[in-house]
């Protein structure tokens, strides 16, 4: 069995909001609560092991790869303004810029990315995007260091 190792999954996202409405604009975000993973030692990485936390705030991990040590886990929220008031948003798109990182060894790579998003901005222009994902081990073998990891997820908006 791998050296188990307390990992600290808070996770601020740096985000860049893009709207397709042409031309390209961006608008300013807010946190209104910061994307948190939780704390938990990786106890095994011989295989790919998954963290996932819900845009309803549940989170699951696999306990094969994973102990949790305090339950923080909690959905971003971002309040997106600067936006068109009461405009109808056709889609929200979440994609990975960089995985969770942390000073050195393997990283977390984001997948299955949820949302939820209002059907319209509201009358000053603003949309609050829920975001959940999954985040997983390497598989590697290779241990994972004590450290905070960290990454940056973008967020686009289709009018």
């Amino acid at each position: 069995m791998a050296e188990m190792m307390k990992k600290l999954f808070t996770f601020f996202v740096v985000l860049c909001a893009i709207f397709l409405a042409a031309p390209f604009s961006y608008a300013a975000v807010s946190v209104e609560q910061p994307f948190v993973f939780g704390d938990y030692i990786v106890k095994n990485n011989n295989a790919v092991y998954d963290v996932t936390v819900n845009t309803d705030g549940s989170h699951s991990y696999d306990g094969a790869g994973f102990i949790e040590i305090i339950d923080t886990a909690a959905p971003g929220i971002y309040n997106i303004d600067s936006l068109p008031v009461s405009t109808a948003i056709i889609s929200v798109t979440v994609s990975q810029i960089s995985p969770l990182t942390g000073a050195s060894g393997p990283n977390f790579p984001f997948s299955a990315f949820q949302e939820t998003h209002p059907p319209t901005t509201d009358g000053l222009g603003v949309a609050r995007i829920t975001i959940g994902a999954t985040v997983s081990t390497s598989g590697s073998g290779i241990a994972y260091i004590d450290d905070t990891y960290s990454g940056t997820i973008q967020i686009t908006i289709n009018f």
